[in-house]
């Protein structure tokens, strides 16, 4: 064997012992845990936080009111809440599953809604959304998530169903 074999066998075996000694340490760091030194949170803990959620209850046509009056107060009162809202009817299901939008009732506002945003990775939810229909009558529940006198309200959803 000759010298340049050998060096390339040396560099090759370092190299490989760098690489072990690597996946050690990391193993022993404890690769799954966050900065925080917790365990981050499995799928369904963060569903069943959702589902502990207590939502306010909310009627489009006094929500969507209040943007139009007065779009800075209603963005101080219900950006980041959670609520249901009732009484409204569904008027568009974007062909990707990324949103839906619902309008009141009131004609004097009809061109204010809310837009439903989607989680992509919410299977559930988007099953859901393909049962329905435009025209229908829905009850959504989520967070508000933004408020403005044009187009209306934000929401990420978390649940829609047909109204009763």
């Amino acid at each position: 064997m000759g010298t340049v074999a050998k060096g390339c066998l040396g560099a090759v075996l370092g190299l490989i012992a760098i690489v072990i000694i690597g996946v050690m340490i990391a193993s022993c760091a404890g690769g799954s845990k966050d900065q925080g030194g917790k365990s981050a949170p499995s799928s369904s803990s963060s569903a069943k936080q959702e589902q502990a959620r207590t939502y306010a209850d909310a009627d489009i046509n006094v929500l969507i009111r209040e943007a139009k009056t007065n779009a800075a107060a209603a963005n101080k009162n219900y950006k980041g809440k959670d609520v249901k809202i009732v009484g409204g009817i569904l008027e568009n299901i974007d062909s990707d599953l990324s949103y839906i939008t619902i309008k009141g009732t009131d004609r004097n506002y009809s061109l204010l809604h809310v837009r439903c945003s989607i989680k992509s990775k919410n299977k559930e939810l988007q099953d859901a959304v393909l049962k329905l229909q435009k025209g229908q009558a829905v009850t959504v529940y989520g967070r508000i998530t933004d408020v403005g006198d044009v187009m209306g309200y934000y929401l990420d959803l978390d649940k829609v169903e047909t109204a009763k």
